[in-house]
């Protein structure tokens, strides 16, 4: 299994953190030590990247519960992209796209490139 991995990107005024192989219990932890690092910053646009994520376990999605619970408390905005439409399946079965918009799927147009979307 892929080591899992973040690394974020400061684009115009979003941070954009990539996340790289299964997100699980310690990645999941990882990604929501990064996102409270931004919110903790001036960041209050994120936007996660699954491009590189083959798969999000359960504890993966309650992970990915609390920083949308994070961002909401910092009066933020939440944006997931690059899904795989297995991983987009399960979002929509755990109901995240009520809390979160999706903006796009792996190989669609980077974020930024269809603002139409997070509208």
């Amino acid at each position: 299994m892929a080591k899992f991995e973040t690394t974020t990107e400061i684009l115009h005024d979003a941070a954009i953190v990539k996340v790289s192989g299964y997100l699980s219990g310690h990645g999941g932890e990882k990604l929501e030590e990064e996102v409270d690092r931004l919110l903790g910053g001036e960041s209050r646009r994120i936007v996660i990247d699954f491009s590189d994520t083959d798969l999000v376990n359960s504890v993966g999605v309650s992970i990915l519960i609390g920083v949308i619970e994070n961002v909401r408390d910092a009066q933020g905005k939440l944006f997931f992209t690059g899904m795989t439409p297995v991983n987009e399946e399960i979002f929509r079965l755990m109901g995240l796209h009520k809390h979160v918009p999706f903006v796009g799927r792996a190989g669609a147009p980077p974020v930024g490139e269809n603002e139409e979307e997070e509208k």
